[in-house]
């Protein structure tokens, strides 16, 4: 598959519950022990899916994530009660940045040498789309570019 086709599917092919990931590998991802993990899936603070074979726990994308947020509070100095109930209020949104990654992600071009994201189009009359270009140094930069300028 070409790079352009893998960009082309990349918003409908990717299912985020479907990458799963062994308690081990979140454990050395996330710098929390097993048995943390195991204690606050007890507590009900996160929730594993148990695999087809022997049972063993396994986590998909954004319970990983909702693990890493709960850590990341932790080293910011709450409780363990404290972190899961920061995540918790800010769980809808992480909800919101997947939908608009999903449904605004329209391709990549390179623009001036460098990897612009295709976000839509800016306007109700279809004329302009809004394009984040990723600098060498990693900053983003939003550019109106006009439609018949943008498939040139």
């Amino acid at each position: 598959m070409s790079s352009k086709q893998w960009y082309e599917t990349f918003p409908k092919a990717l299912d985020l519950n479907k990458l799963i990931f062994k308690i081990g590998e979140v454990s050395k991802m996330v710098s929390v022990s097993s048995r943390q993990l195991r204690y606050w899936e007890q507590k009900g603070y996160i929730k594993s899916n148990r695999s087809n074979n022997h049972n063993s726990r396994v986590y998909n994308f954004y319970n990983l994530l909702r693990i890493a947020n709960i850590k990341n509070r932790i080293n910011q100095g709450y409780t363990l009660i404290g972190a899961v109930h920061k995540v918790n209020e800010h769980g809808n949104n992480l909800n919101t940045v997947f939908s608009f990654m999903r449904e605004s992600f329209h391709g990549i071009k390179m623009i001036h040498g460098n990897p612009a994201i295709n976000l839509g189009y800016f306007d109700h009359h279809h004329k302009q789309i809004l394009y984040g270009i990723i600098k060498s140094n990693q900053e983003v930069e939003y550019q109106l570019i006009n439609k018949s300028d943008a498939f040139n």
